[in-house]
């Protein structure tokens, strides 16, 4: 199966467009926020359904996309709503390889991914531009396997400096940093006649990485998107002129809920960490009468705290008083009857965080193909390396 080109791309995302559009009851509202959304009245056989499920089905669906979504489909219809939305092929690797000399410094996973992202670019004909480099691990990885010139964007100068050092230690004399504002107007210029990579730009830094690419002229792109919820307005504004779908930043967070990295003991913290914030939703409520109301993030050093002082200093934060020592013991059951409930019906919000992050994606290549771009979508690793490995490559017209 090719990349999807093109046509193929907007074909995919107006047909995800429509299916995201008709299926808002089911992905708009937050179980952490609404703990009854209105599908729950409108489905309550799906709803039992999923609170009769054994732990370990229900684990298996949220670790797989398409027997998540065939599961849902299997249960409500939705016009479109299909596995065969999710089909996206993977993108032909080159034997780019790796160095040894250009892995130094780099943890394990990440190494995987730089040589992974390597592999599925393009063997570029023109001068790189690293976006967002960091170290600059995957500026030089090409510089030592492809001898060509590179420059590593990165606006913090102390990582400019320990990538000078790495590339000097490893050799890749071709490379060379520039510590600047990715969003100021002397970086966009850069991208002018450079084939432009970056892995894992986020939000508002692989958007502006796209108009700058058709602005100033790069002569190819291949981005991998990341964290589609950092933008600077709190409103996704789409690419696509024509398109329907209003989007909050909220809404973007579905996109990237999608984790397979995080280690038994981080998922347990986390866990507790929601049980408890859901325990002090459940006392403001009682305090205030109101619904759900939105609150900071919490410090992760409270998390370390035993959970009165947890409330305590949240309460404190927001404005209400400290729950009574003979309260807690309550509030924390209600905090994780809440948790198991919203865990459960989350999976109905949850089946469409990939149909969101590949609209994402569709939406992100309007630009370079309206501008003529020859643009290409497709993955270049398993998921399980990282389920962020959609990846857009594109060359300039000729």
């Amino acid at each position: 199966m090719k990349a999807l080109s093109n046509e193929a791309i907007a074909l995919r995302r107006d047909l995800l467009e429509s299916v995201l559009l008709a299926s808002q009851p089911f992905w708009r509202e937050m179980p952490f926020r609404v703990e009854r959304p209105q599908w729950v009245n409108d489905y309550p056989d799906l709803d039992d359904a999923l609170q009769r499920m054994p732990a370990e089905r229900l684990g298996a669906l949220l670790d797989d996309n398409r027997a998540l979504v065939e599961w849902l489909g299997d249960r409500v219809a939705i016009p479109g709503y299909g596995v065969d939305l999710l089909d996206v092929p993977a993108l032909p690797r080159s034997t780019v390889g790796s160095s040894l000399r250009s892995a130094w410094g780099v943890p394990g996973r990440k190494r995987a991914q730089i040589e992974a992202f390597a592999a599925a670019t393009a063997s570029p004909k023109n001068p790189v531009l690293e976006w967002c480099a960091g170290k600059g691990h995957l500026g030089r990885l090409f510089s030592l396997t492809h001898g060509v010139l590179v420059t590593s964007l990165e606006i913090d100068a102390e990582l400019c400096r320990a990538g000078e050092a790495l590339a000097s230690r490893a050799g890749a004399s071709t490379q060379a940093f520039v510590a600047a504002d990715a969003f100021s107007r002397d970086a966009a210029r850069l991208v002018s006649g450079r084939h432009v990579m970056a892995l894992h730009a986020c939000g508002d830094l692989h958007r502006d990485l796209v108009v700058a690419a058709t602005t100033h002229g790069a002569a190819g792109l291949a981005v991998s998107p990341c964290c589609y919820y950092r933008l600077r307005e709190t409103r996704y504004q789409p690419f696509n002129p024509s398109s329907r779908l209003e989007l909050s930043r909220d809404d973007l967070h579905l996109a990237v809920t999608e984790t397979v990295t995080a280690p038994g003991r981080g998922v347990r913290e986390r866990d507790r960490a929601t049980q408890w914030k859901l325990a002090f939703v459940a006392w403001r409520e009682t305090q205030t009468g109101a619904g759900y109301q939105t609150f900071k993030p919490v410090p992760s050093a409270w998390m370390s705290q035993p959970f009165s002082e947890f409330m305590s200093r949240l309460c404190e934060r927001e404005g209400l008083a400290s729950p009574p020592s003979r309260a807690l013991a309550d509030l924390l059951q209600q905090g994780e009857r809440r948790f198991a409930l919203m865990m459960r019906r989350s999976v109905v919000r949850l089946a469409f965080r990939r149909l969101l992050e590949l609209w994402l994606v569709c939406d992100l290549a309007e630009p370079l193909i309206s501008h003529g771009f020859d643009v290409s979508l497709g993955v270049f690793c398993d998921r399980k390396l990282t389920p962020r490995n959609l990846m857009l490559r594109a060359a300039a017209p000729a």
